[in-house]
């Protein structure tokens, strides 16, 4: 089965779409009226897996059709949500849940939350960026919590020197921790604070929240991520317009963005931005910030753990160990 999206003006009009690309053939999935615009999600089903029995197919091509008009309720932009529905095609799933679980492995890539074991090399820094007000400090924070709870120890910077109350918001969050905190203003002393920390600890650095969309800005932030030699921690707020959230992440991926936290999740009913940030930037999704407690504000984001944000009506009702990733091991 091959799905697209199409749409027009009007129901005719995206019809005529639809058999033009399609063919007579075309089997209509769901049809949706979208700010004064008419929204067809089409396939061709001959198709769809042959080797499945009628009721079979009949029971994928339900599932495909809600799972489109899931993907339109959380804002999903047009090319995004048809590469995540003909990943559903073939996922040969036997629960709506799997078959999106078995999607978003194909399309995304996942970065589990782990911490460095006895004997393993130095992780790398984890350096936080993002637009202001992203929750970037929290996030450090809670970073260094989790490392706390795997039994690795943490040393937390900060860049955000300037803002107001920033000083005092990081220094009371270390100390609520336990963590020693530094303190660097340029790239230079971030690099001369970064060398002087034992290597048995996982370096958080905190920066300022900058305008994705200001060259010289992002600028600032690549030449900190090559003076700390890290790894690019992009924390932006779930919520948004997709489009928008694409272009900002795609604009601190090419200063070194790799990992990808999405806060504010627990204040937001539409994840479109998230996806479409994760898939234009191609930043491995990592973890999730859900609540404002230190200890238990960063939840892990599986595949599975993705798929139950998105579709929390089609969650099995009993919950295994499978489903979370446990914050042990080593950032890669």
């Amino acid at each position: 089965m091959r799905l697209k999206t199409f749409t027009s003006k009007t129901l005719p009009e995206t019809m005529a779409l639809v058999r033009e690309r399609l063919g007579e053939d075309a089997v209509i999935l769901s049809t949706q009226e979208i700010d004064g615009a008419v929204k067809v999600t089409a396939a061709l089903d001959d198709d769809l897996s042959p080797e499945l029995e009628p009721a079979a197919k009949r029971a994928a091509a339900e599932w495909i059709s809600e799972l489109a008009e899931l993907l339109e309720a959380h804002r999903v932009p047009n090319g995004l949500a048809d590469r995540i529905l003909n990943a559903s095609v073939h996922a040969g799933a036997s629960d709506q849940e799997e078959m999106l679980v078995t999607a978003l492995v194909s399309v995304f890539d996942f970065a589990p939350l782990r911490f460095r074991k006895a004997g393993q090399a130095k992780p790398a820094p984890l350096l936080m960026m993002g637009p202001p007000g992203a929750g970037k400090t929290a996030t450090a924070a809670k970073l260094c919590a989790q490392a706390r709870l795997a039994g690795q120890a943490a040393h937390l910077i900060s860049m955000d020197t300037v803002s107001a109350g920033a000083r005092e918001q990081v220094t009371a969050f270390a100390g609520a921790l336990g963590v020693p905190l530094s303190f660097a203003e340029t790239a230079a002393h971030l690099s001369e604070e970064v060398a002087k920390i034992p290597g048995d600890r996982l370096i958080v650095i905190d920066t300022m929240g900058v305008n994705p969309f200001v060259p010289e800005e992002l600028a600032a932030v690549g030449e900190v991520v090559e003076a700390a030699d890290a790894l690019g921690l992009l924390v932006q707020p779930a919520g948004g317009d997709a489009l928008e959230a694409a272009e900002s992440a795609l604009a601190f991926a090419e200063v070194g963005a790799r990992l990808f936290v999405p806060t504010r999740l627990d204040a937001a009913r539409r994840f479109g931005g998230i996806l479409a940030a994760a898939q234009v930037a191609q930043l491995s999704i990592m973890a999730g910030g859900v609540s404002p407690n230190l200890g238990s504000g960063l939840s892990p984001l599986s595949p599975r753990g993705l798929a139950k944000l998105l579709a929390p009506q089609w969650s099995r009702l009993v919950v295994t160990d499978e489903d979370f990733m446990p914050a042990t091991g080593t950032f890669q």
